[in-house]
C-alpha cells in the first residue's frame, strides 16, 4: 500500500483541520501517517488526542510523536524533530508529504528537500499579513520566502495570502481553497431548550449572551471584549468564552478585577458548540490574525450575527454592515460600541444572522470533501478516481480464485465492523437454498471472528468467504455479478463507486453520501440497513432478472462517469501533482 505523511507542528492540528483529508487519502488506497508533538502545546484534551489516536488504527493509519514545539528559536527540538521526519521517510519511502503549521511546514520541507520527496504545504494563515507587527515579517517572511522554493504545491485558504503567494512566493503551484469547511447541516438542524440550557451555564435565559470559540491565547484577543465588557457596565451582557489555553489565569483575574464574575463565564474545551451557538444572540470573533476561521463559520451556519476583527481571513467571511460589524482588533471601544449597536437593534441581529446562513453554505463541508476528493484524484501521486478507468480493462480471474462459472457471486469491500453491516448479507444468504449464490467479503476488522462464528452457526462456510485485506479488489469486482453496500452510514463510498465503475448493480442501504448515487430500479435496489427480508428479496431479484442485472450495471458504468478524474476541473484538481 502507498504510504503518505500529513505532518504539524502538533497533533492537534491535524486531528482538528485534517481528519477529512485523512479519509480521503485513505480511500484512494493511502496509507496516512501523522507526525507531531502528541505531548506539548496541544489545544485540546488528552482524552481528545487518544481518541484521535483510536481513530487512526481505525482508519489503518499510524502515528509518531516528534519534538517540534511552535517556538521558531527552539532549534534543540525542532533540529530533533527534522531528523526524526528524515528518519520516517527513509524508513517508509513516502510517496509525498502534506505539512501544516509555519514550523511544521518548514521542517517538512527541510526533511522532503534532503530526501527528493514530493511536498505540499497548506498554509492555514501566514504570520506575515496586511497589518501583522515587524517582527512577524522580519521572521517568518524570509523562512516562507526561501522554504517556498523548496515546494512543489502550496495551498492558500484566503485571498490576500493567495495574491502574496502568487506574486512573491516560488512554489511550483499555488492554490487557493476555501478552508477546511463547515457542517452546515449540523448546526442548521440543532434544536436545544435555551432555558434548560443557560441553566446549566448558570445564565439567564433572558438577556443579552455573547459567544467567543478559540483558544486562551494573544492571537484570539478576547482580552480585547474583556475590556470592551468593562467600558459597558452593563448588567444585561453575558458573554461565553469556550477555549483553553495560556492565558485562562490571566483572564481570570481580568474578570475578577473588572467585576465580571457574574456575567463572564470562562467554559473551557466543550462539545457542544452547536447548542451554544443556538442560545447566543451574537458571535464575537476578535482575533488579531486568522486564516478563514472554522469557528466563525460554524456561528454563520448557526444563523449568528458576528462581530469580528477586520483581518484577514474574518474579512472573507463578513462584510461590515451586511453579516454583523467589523472592528478594530486593538480597539475596545469599536468593541463596544458594536456590542452596543447589536444588543439594540434585533433587526439587524436577524437580518445579518440570515445574511451568514447564506454567505456560509459556500463553505459546507460536503462541497469541501467532494472538491477535496476530485483534488486528490487527478494527481501524479497515483491513486484516487483515475484507477477506475481500468477496472474496466481486467481479465477474468473466476477460475484463479476457485468459483464456478455458474455461481452467482456477491461482493462487498470493507472493515469489518458493525457500521459497514456485512452480516445482514451473510443471514440473508441463510435464507437463499441456491449453493451457488455466494458471497466475498475483502476487509478486515475487530467483527472477523464473530463473522466466522456466525459463518459457521449457519453452514455457510463453502458460500462466504472473508478474504481479508486484498491489493486485487478491481479483479475481484470483474468476476462479480452484483455488489453489496449495506452500510448503516457513509460519507460518500467510494468502493460503491469503483463497483458501479465495473459494471456491477448495487444492492445498497440508502443512507448519507449513498443517496448521491444509488437509485431504486436504477442502480440496482436499496434496502434498509438492517433488513435480512429486502436484502433477500433484493439478491432473489438480480440473480434471477439477468435483464435487470445487465440494465442497471450499464446505467452504473455511466453514472461512475461523473467521478472520474478526467472529469474534474475544480480549484484543486492539480494540488496533488507531483
Amino acid at each position: 500500500m502507498k504510504k503518505m505523511l500529513m505532518l504539524a507542528t502538533t497533533a492537534a492540528m491535524i486531528e482538528q483541520f485534517n481528519k477529512n483529508n485523512i479519509l480521503i487519502l485513505e480511500e484512494m488506497g493511502y496509507e496516512v501517517h501523522v507526525a507531531g508533538n502528541w505531548q506539548e502545546g496541544n489545544p485540546i484534551s488528552q482524552e481528545r488526542l487518544m481518541e484521535f489516536r483510536s481513530w487512526l488504527d481505525e482508519h489503518h493509519g499510524r502515528w509518531f510523536h516528534i519534538p517540534s514545539t511552535r517556538r521558531p528559536m527552539d532549534i534543540k527540538n525542532n533540529g530533533k524533530a527534522l531528523k526524526q521526519v528524515v528518519n520516517l521517510i527513509e524508513e517508509f519511502h513516502y510517496e509525498f508529504i502534506h505539512c501544516h503549521t509555519p514550523i511544521g511546514s518548514i521542517i517538512g520541507r527541510l526533511a522532503a528537500c534532503w530526501t527528493h520527496t514530493k511536498i505540499i504545504y497548506t498554509a492555514h494563515g501566514f504570520h506575515f499579513f496586511k497589518g501583522a507587527p515587524l517582527k512577524n515579517w522580519l521572521l517568518y517572511y524570509p523562512a516562507e520566502w526561501v522554504c517556498s522554493w523548496m515546494t512543489d504545491i502550496l495551498i492558500t485558504i484566503n485571498q490576500e495570502d493567495y495574491s502574496r503567494a502568487k506574486k512573491h512566493l516560488h512554489a511550483k503551484c499555488v492554490k487557493y481553497i476555501p478552508g477546511v469547511g463547515v457542517d452546515v447541516a449540523k448546526f442548521a438542524a440543532c434544536f436545544v431548550d435555551k432555558k434548560e440550557k443557560c441553566r446549566e451555564l448558570g445564565v439567564p435565559d433572558d438577556k443579552f449572551i455573547l459567544l467567543s470559540v478559540g483558544e486562551l491565547q494573544e492571537r484570539k484577543n478576547q482580552k480585547v471584549v474583556l475590556d470592551a465588557l468593562h467600558k459597558l457596565h452593563n448588567p444585561d451582557i453575558y458573554y461565553l468564552i469556550v477555549g483553553q489555553g495560556i492565558l485562562k489565569e490571566e483572564y481570570e483575574k481580568k474578570i475578577k478585577q473588572y467585576g465580571l464574575e457574574n456575567n463572564v463565564k470562562l467554559l473551557g474545551f466543550r462539545n457542544d458548540i452547536d447548542e451554544l451557538c443556538e442560545i447566543a444572540d451574537c458571535f464575537v470573533f476578535p482575533s488579531l490574525q486568522e486564516g478563514l476561521p472554522v469557528a466563525l463559520m460554524e456561528a454563520m451556519a448557526s444563523g449568528l450575527p458576528v462581530i469580528c476583527s477586520e483581518t484577514r481571513g474574518n474579512t472573507d467571511l463578513i462584510k461590515d454592515g451586511d453579516g454583523g460589524y467589523c472592528v478594530d482588533a486593538e480597539s475596545a471601544e469599536e468593541m463596544a460600541e458594536a456590542i452596543r449597536a447589536m444588543l439594540n437593534d434585533m433587526g439587524f441581529r436577524r437580518a445579518a444572522g440570515a445574511v451568514n446562513f447564506e454567505a456560509v453554505k459556500k463553505y459546507d463541508i460536503c462541497n469541501c470533501e467532494k472538491v477535496m476528493q476530485k483534488i486528490y484524484s487527478e494527481n501524479m501521486f497515483g491513486g484516487g478516481y483515475s484507477h477506475l478507468i481500468k477496472l474496466l480493462q481486467r481479465k477474468q480471474k473466476r477460475e484463479e480464485t476457485g468459483f464456478f462459472r455458474e455461481d452467482f457471486l456477491i461482493i462487498s469491500v470493507g472493515e469489518l465492523n458493525q457500521n459497514k453491516n456485512h452480516e445482514v448479507i451473510i443471514k440473508a444468504l441463510g435464507e437463499i437454498v441456491d449453493e451457488h449464490v455466494k458471497y466475498v467479503i475483502c476487509g478486515q476488522g475487530v467483527l472477523r471472528e464473530y463473522l466466522e462464528h456466525l459463518i459457521a452457526e449457519m453452514h455457510l462456510e463453502s458460500r462466504v468467504w472473508l478474504a481479508g485485506y486484498r491489493k486485487d479488489i478491481d479483479e475481484l469486482l470483474m468476476i462479480s455479478d452484483v455488489f453489496a453496500f449495506p452500510s448503516k452510514r457513509e460519507g460518500l463510498g467510494l468502493a460503491a463507486i469503483e463497483a458501479m465503475a465495473a459494471g456491477l448493480p448495487l444492492i445498497s442501504s440508502y443512507v448519507g453520501g449513498i443517496r448521491d448515487y444509488a437509485v431504486e430500479g436504477v442502480t440496482g435496489c436499496c434496502i434498509e440497513p438492517d433488513s435480512v427480508e429486502q436484502a433477500v428479496y433484493a439478491i432473489r431479484k438480480i440473480y434471477a432478472d439477468k435483464a435487470f442485472r445487465n440494465r442497471c450495471g450499464c446505467q452504473n458504468r455511466i453514472k461512475a462517469q461523473a467521478y472520474d478524474c478526467r472529469l474534474t476541473d475544480a480549484v484543486m484538481k492539480e494540488i496533488y501533482l507531483g
